[in-house]
Protein backbone atom coordinates (compact mmCIF):
# COMPACT_ATOMS: atom_id res chain seq x y z
CA UNK A 1 0.00 0.00 0.00
CA UNK A 2 3.03 2.27 1.00
CA UNK A 3 4.25 2.04 -2.92
CA UNK A 4 0.94 3.01 -4.37
CA UNK A 5 1.39 6.61 -3.39
CA UNK A 6 4.90 7.00 -4.95
CA UNK A 7 3.96 5.23 -8.20
CA UNK A 8 0.93 7.56 -8.85
CA UNK A 9 3.23 10.81 -8.53
CA UNK A 10 6.27 9.06 -10.41
CA UNK A 11 4.98 10.82 -13.44
CA UNK A 12 4.52 13.90 -12.55
CA UNK A 13 5.94 16.96 -13.55
CA UNK A 14 6.13 20.45 -11.34
CA UNK A 15 6.04 23.52 -13.19
CA UNK A 16 6.33 26.80 -11.63
CA UNK A 17 3.06 27.66 -13.52
CA UNK A 18 4.44 29.99 -15.41
CA UNK A 19 2.66 30.76 -19.42
CA UNK A 20 6.20 30.51 -20.50
CA UNK A 21 6.68 26.63 -19.48
CA UNK A 22 3.75 25.27 -21.51
CA UNK A 23 3.54 27.64 -24.22
CA UNK A 24 5.51 27.77 -27.35
CA UNK A 25 5.90 29.92 -30.54
CA UNK A 26 4.17 28.62 -33.83
CA UNK A 27 6.31 28.36 -37.14
CA UNK A 28 5.46 27.22 -40.30
CA UNK A 29 7.83 25.35 -42.49
CA UNK A 30 6.59 27.35 -45.66
CA UNK A 31 5.13 31.01 -47.09
CA UNK A 32 3.11 28.74 -48.91
CA UNK A 33 1.02 27.83 -45.82
CA UNK A 34 0.55 31.75 -45.07
CA UNK A 35 -1.16 32.59 -48.37
CA UNK A 36 -3.23 29.90 -47.93
CA UNK A 37 -4.22 30.87 -44.37
CA UNK A 38 -4.41 34.20 -45.28
CA UNK A 39 -6.78 33.43 -48.60
CA UNK A 40 -8.92 30.76 -46.30
CA UNK A 41 -8.63 31.48 -42.69
CA UNK A 42 -7.57 34.96 -41.78
CA UNK A 43 -8.79 34.41 -37.97
CA UNK A 44 -6.65 31.51 -37.66
CA UNK A 45 -3.65 32.98 -39.38
CA UNK A 46 -4.15 36.15 -36.63
CA UNK A 47 -4.45 33.98 -33.62
CA UNK A 48 -1.42 32.40 -34.56
CA UNK A 49 0.28 35.94 -35.24
CA UNK A 50 -1.00 36.88 -31.30
CA UNK A 51 -0.06 33.58 -29.97
CA UNK A 52 3.59 33.96 -31.42
CA UNK A 53 4.34 37.87 -30.29
CA UNK A 54 2.49 37.26 -26.90
CA UNK A 55 4.96 34.42 -26.19
CA UNK A 56 7.73 36.65 -27.52
CA UNK A 57 7.03 39.88 -24.94
CA UNK A 58 6.58 37.08 -22.51
CA UNK A 59 8.85 34.63 -22.71
CA UNK A 60 11.42 35.64 -25.12
CA UNK A 61 14.00 36.65 -22.96
CA UNK A 62 13.45 33.61 -20.08
CA UNK A 63 14.52 31.22 -22.62
CA UNK A 64 17.97 33.66 -23.67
Amino acid sequence: MMILPLALNAGCVTTTNSYCDIASPLYFDDSRTVIWLSENDNNLLAEIIIANETWASLCKTDRN
